[in-house]
């Protein structure tokens, strides 16, 4: 319960970062919100994988290149639905575009329960002696 408060802490700063980007780019910049959606989910992504594995999941011993690419493809597809859930309620509930941040805020939250914090636990899982956690165990020396 703890990690999953620390988790959440996590992307309580990731969130912060996702939704000053989008408010930068759509209120200054004059963007879109399905647009400009994108470059603030990798904000918040970079925001996130830098808390959860230093605060969340103490996992900075772990192999940070082995956790970046887990975090990355667990991430692409959180981003992907992301994306996808955000454009879908902007496009069919009348209303939806003005309310664009809250919004963000009920797509993000649905993906992370869903999708994200049920794989990150995997991903910043401690790897058993410097190997990968997903290893299969070693095999036995075959005996002449």
């Amino acid at each position: 319960m703890t990690r999953l408060l620390r988790a959440g802490v996590a992307g309580l700063a990731a969130t912060l970062a996702d939704l000053a980007v989008l408010a930068l780019l759509v209120s200054l910049g004059h963007i879109d919100a399905r647009i400009a959606s994108l470059p603030a989910l990798v904000v918040g992504g970079v925001v996130n994988f830098i808390g959860n594995r230093h605060f969340a999941f103490r996992a900075s011993a772990g192999s940070l290149i082995r956790q970046a690419g887990l975090y990355a493809v667990v991430e692409i597809l959180a981003l992907a639905f992301n994306g996808l859930l955000y454009d879908f309620i902007l496009r069919t509930i009348p209303g939806a575009p003005r309310a664009y941040v809250l919004v963000r805020l009920l797509t993000s939250h649905l993906v992370f329960l869903a999708w994200s914090y049920p794989l990150w636990r995997i991903v910043f899982r401690p790897s058993r002696a410097g190997g990968s956690s997903f290893a299969l165990p070693p095999r036995e020396a075959h005996r002449s």
